[in-house]
């Protein structure tokens, strides 16, 4: 398939020029490609260069599992919008959602990333002999190294070691076993992408010219190593050594890994090329709402996956209210837990007011007047009952009390309220089980400028990396490496950004709390829970909360409840989930699969 399209371009390209307007018996045939023709042809290299970097599993907004799943529903993060979508996979029964595996194991785009880094590998040994300036050359070589070290690290966060295959091989047609390879250790997987990683650091750019904007450069490549380490740090720390190594990593090597994370952050932001998003200072919810819509590599923005209307994603169709979309809506509800993980202003807990001192109900003049005083992330973040998105104030209630005093619950949107059909009992927004089941709507990520409705039309781009997880990464590794006096100034300029009070000093539940919020529906969480081994402590049968808007009929005012989700849906995690499944087992006598499975 890359030939032909490789070949559709080059032709193009000999529209253009004498020497293709030969005579027609000359002319070779469209299905055959010559080594020479990629490589002596800088297009045909580049458009290579591009299906390799399209083909990483970057696990943005696009990377959607089978049933709609992202990687938010597996967290503490979200429900998803459907009872069809929480079925057990029977694949896996063990209590968790059915396309978990999908997301995390296996996956709709294949995490097991052999076939895209042979790819890679062509490109690696074809690049030396190609026709074309050494410098092009240097450069078109350390970006397939980054994106080596990128499947890499796809690979050794979900199976731990894995095999380091580090060319093309060759098959002759009787050499089957002498290709099959062993498992090396986790320890030496995250080596590799170390190394990796420093290839591509020592000849890619400092920063791209116009046009190139959203390929790899140096700074890219240390957010990746910065991010990769981190993660290596954690599993030495947090993890446990099984499998003679295959999995996990001797614990006196967690501090190497953290330095070197360390190393990469700080080289970034000592660069002083980045900083945070502040276009809007008057403005911190929007200005952080903005952050994920600007589509210019910004201030932020380290690297972005970026889209367009000819290849777009469904984010925005998939998770638009109920009142606004049409089709499919409603996928990612996000949970009580995570909005009260939002402070407010104040410097005060985040949790919601329902009752008063005494225990009666807290009346409400607005639905969304129980969060006055939340901090500016969560108003970029959480769309809530009365906001507004696309002009449409959201009306999210789980039914009305009747002048009577009983509560009647909305099963539909569609349902009336009987003591005065002008009112539906849930509002156009919902809240029943097949719209929002949370009380909460997404807006991060969220364009109200259009609203999309048509499947792959999305075209908001994923900052894969941006500035201000950098800033998190380093009071992190500092964190562990036991100079809170370090992380403090870090943690506070993302604090400042977002408008609450900066703290005196820092804890590591603080680092956690701050990468929560800050980095929430950036698909970061199910890892971080992963690498910190909590995992199995946040989702141990949990029912997940939601936050009941009620109606009162007879004064016009709302009150609230906290409740499960209305899907009645509890997520656990297993312990041996830290690691999935090794692929091909069966086929291949030399690997050993991981503890569990």
């Amino acid at each position: 398939m890359i030939r032909k399209i490789l070949y559709m371009i080059i032709a193009g390209l000999c529209l253009t020029v004498g020497s293709c307007t030969d005579d027609f018996l000359d002319r070779k045939p469209l299905d055959i490609i010559s080594d020479a023709d990629v490589w002596g042809n800088e297009s045909a290299i580049l458009a290579y260069l591009a299906d390799l970097y399209d083909n990483v599993q970057m696990e943005t907004n696009k990377s959607m599992a089978s049933g709609e799943g992202y990687p938010t529903h597996f967290t503490d993060e979200s429900m998803r919008g459907y009872v069809w979508q929480i079925q057990h996979n029977p694949t896996y029964p063990d209590n968790f959602l059915v396309c978990y595996n999908d997301v995390y194991g296996l996956g709709y785009d294949d995490p097991w990333a052999y076939a895209k880094i042979r790819k890679i590998h062509e490109f690696i040994e074809k690049m030396p002999d190609a026709t074309i300036d050494q410098s092009a050359k240097d450069r078109y070589l350390a970006e397939a190294y980054f994106l080596r070290a990128f499947n890499y690290f796809t690979m050794a966060k979900r199976y731990g070691g894995v095999p380091l295959v580090k060319e093309a091989q060759k098959y002759d047609g009787s050499n089957g076993e002498a290709l099959q390879m062993p498992r090396s250790t986790e320890e030496e997987t995250w080596n590799f992408i170390a190394e990796d990683l420093d290839k591509a650091i020592a000849g890619l750019p400092e920063e791209n010219v116009s046009g190139e904007q959203f390929r790899a450069t140096k700074y890219a490549a240390y957010a990746l190593k910065a991010r990769a380490m981190l993660y290596a740090g954690s599993i030495a720390r947090y993890g446990q050594v099984q499998l003679n190594g295959l999995v996990g990593i001797p614990s006196d090597k967690a501090n190497q890994y953290f330095n070197i994370s360390l190393a990469a952050s700080e080289t970034i932001i000592n660069s002083g090329k980045y900083k945070l998003y502040d276009k809007n200072p008057d403005d911190r919810a929007a200005n952080y709402q903005n952050l994920f819509l600007d589509r210019t590599m910004h201030e932020e923005a380290i690297f972005v996956k970026a889209y367009s209307a000819d290849k777009g994603h469904s984010f925005d169709m998939m998770s638009l209210p109920q009142s606004i979309g049409t089709g499919w809506c409603n996928s990612i509800g996000p949970t009580l837990e995570l909005v009260e993980a939002y402070e407010c202003t104040d410097g005060t807990s985040g949790t919601l007011k329902i009752n008063d001192a005494d225990g009666n109900p807290i009346y409400y003049d607005q639905p969304d007047d129980i969060f006055i005083g939340k901090e500016a992330r969560f108003y970029g973040t959480i769309l809530y009952p009365n906001a507004t998105f696309a002009g449409v104030t959201l009306e999210i209630r789980r039914g009305i009390i009747g002048s009577d005093g009983v509560k009647m619950a909305a099963t539909t949107t569609a349902g009336l309220f009987q003591e005065d059909p002008s009112l539906t009992l849930s509002g156009k927004g919902g809240m029943t089980p097949a719209t929002t089941n949370t009380g909460f709507y997404l807006r991060k990520y969220m364009d109200p400028a259009g609203v999309i409705t048509g499947q792959d039309r999305s075209t908001t781009n994923f900052l894969v990396f941006r500035y201000g997880e950098t800033l998190l990464n380093y009071a992190e590794a500092v964190m562990e490496l036991g100079r809170p006096n370090d992380a403090l100034p870090k943690l506070n300029e993302i604090r400042a950004r977002a408008g609450v009070p900066l703290k005196t000093s820092v804890t590591m539940d603080d680092i956690r709390r701050e990468r929560r919020v800050e980095l929430a529906f950036e698909n970061l969480r199910m890892w971080d829970l992963i690498r910190w081994r909590t995992f199995t402590q946040v989702c141990d049968n949990t029912l997940f909360a939601a936050l009941l808007p009620w109606l009162d009929y007879k004064t016009g005012k709302y009150v609230f409840e906290k409740a499960p989700n209305l899907l009645n849906s509890s997520k656990t995690f297993l312990e041996k989930n830290y690691y999935q499944p090794i692929p091909g087992v069966a086929q291949n006598p030399v690997l050993i699969q991981n503890p569990g499975f």
